[in-house]
């Protein structure tokens, strides 16, 4: 079923109105989900790096992980202040 009755100008006139409405929709939800990642996340500030630098250390204490997993870790997590 053709939208506004049919006919093949009727859709090309609803497709050229529509057309422009959905894309534009799209870039603004598009440019609303970058800018948020982009954001840093507020997750506590110092004591939280603190507490996952802690976590890194106990889990290398406990033979989790590796000191070359720990190190690695702690560059990624020192690297997004």
């Amino acid at each position: 079923m053709y939208p506004m009755g049919g006919g093949l100008l009727t859709v090309l006139a609803f497709v050229q109105v529509v057309v422009p409405i959905v894309t534009a929709v799209a870039v603004v939800v598009i440019a609303g989900v970058l800018a948020r990642g982009a954001r840093p996340v507020d997750d506590g500030g110092d004591v939280a790096v603190e507490q996952r630098l802690d976590q890194l250390d106990r889990l290398l204490a406990s033979g989790r992980i590796t000191p070359a997993e720990r190190d690695d870790a702690r560059a990624r997590l020192l690297g997004t202040l």
